[in-house]
């Protein structure tokens, strides 16, 4: 299994075929594989940029060696978690020293009642997007109400572990029906949630379980800015989780029944007011979802989005 590397089970499977093949189409893959052909153009768009394959001009795929292409991206993976470790013990050296401290830029929050009071100003403070990686043992009772962050955007990434618990299933799904970005990764470094860029909440001690653990407040240009770098490098490597009509899958985005009446709506010249009301949502989470698919499809218009979606058989024109 390759999901350690951010390689969900289709995009393995077209590896594998092209191993076997060395070269192939886009409808060789998708008919030596049984999957439909936007499925497998995904899949090796994402083998393409993992380093894996080429393709040419002609859109032929090509293998890499193994031995170079899977041999650079476990490299590229163990030295990106060993900068993660190192840089964390130094700001929790940093912490504990107490030199960024007296320069306002860590703030210790030791009690339950600072935690959960800085955690309700975010929820409800949050003007343009919110990043987070959530890995178990849950300390964090985060719950981010749907209504009251309608102004920001969300890009998650949860540690796979995360995904047995008994609530993280329900709660993916909810986050993703209203717009969410929700990513899976083989590990994380911390737990962490960055706020517009500005302020970051991490655990003092990356490892630490117990029931009530103290937590940094990062507010540090420098270091707020290294950790939303992280979160990029992560969020690259990380697979995309997407809602079927019965589940959370791991994979390859996909529309759900929802994202096609809403592009419907949308081509038959429906205003966003309109389209919410007969969604039974607000507006903004009509354009939060918008804005969601046109980015997992690549695209800079609702005019190349529903371009898109026709071309991929998702909508009819």
């Amino acid at each position: 299994m390759l999901d350690g590397l951010g390689i969900s089970e289709q995009e393995e499977a077209v590896y594998v075929e092209l191993l076997r093949r060395r070269q192939v189409t886009v409808s060789d893959a998708a008919d030596a594989l049984g999957m439909p052909a936007p499925v497998a153009a995904l899949a090796l768009d994402r083998l393409v940029a993992l380093g894996l394959a080429t393709r040419d001009d002609g859109g032929a795929h090509t293998v890499v060696p193994p031995e170079v292409g899977l041999g650079t991206l476990i490299a590229h993976r163990q030295a990106t978690l060993q900068q993660v470790q190192g840089r964390l013990a130094e700001l929790v050296e940093v912490y504990r020293t107490g030199a960024a401290a007296t320069a306002g830029e860590i703030e210790a929050l030791t009690t339950p009642e600072q935690l959960a009071t800085w955690l309700d100003n975010m929820e409800r403070g949050a003007r343009q997007e919110v990043l987070a990686f959530f890995k178990p043992p849950y300390v964090l009772d985060v719950n981010l109400d749907d209504s009251t962050n309608a102004r920001a955007t969300y890009r998650y990434v949860y540690e796979r572990a995360a995904l047995d618990g008994p609530r993280a299933p329900a709660e993916i799904a909810r986050f993703l029906k209203s717009g969410y970005e929700i990513r899976i990764a083989a590990e994380l470094p911390s737990k962490m949630i960055i706020v517009d860029r500005e302020a970051v909440l991490l655990p003092a001690l990356p490892d630490q379980v117990s029931v009530h653990p103290g937590f940094l407040l990062v507010r540090g240009k420098s270091l707020v800015h290294l950790l939303v770098a992280l979160f990029e490098r992560v969020w690259q490597a990380a697979t995309p989780l997407r809602l079927t009509a019965t589940s959370v899958t791991e994979g390859v985005p996909a529309w759900d029944d929802v994202d096609v009446t809403l592009l419907t709506y949308l081509l038959s010249g429906m205003p966003d007011k309109t389209v919410a009301s007969r969604l039974g949502t607000s507006e903004r989470t009509v354009q939060r979802r918008i804005r969601r698919l046109m980015k997992l499809a690549g695209t800079d218009s609702r005019m190349q989005l529903a371009w898109y979606a026709a071309q991929s058989g998702m909508i009819p024109l």
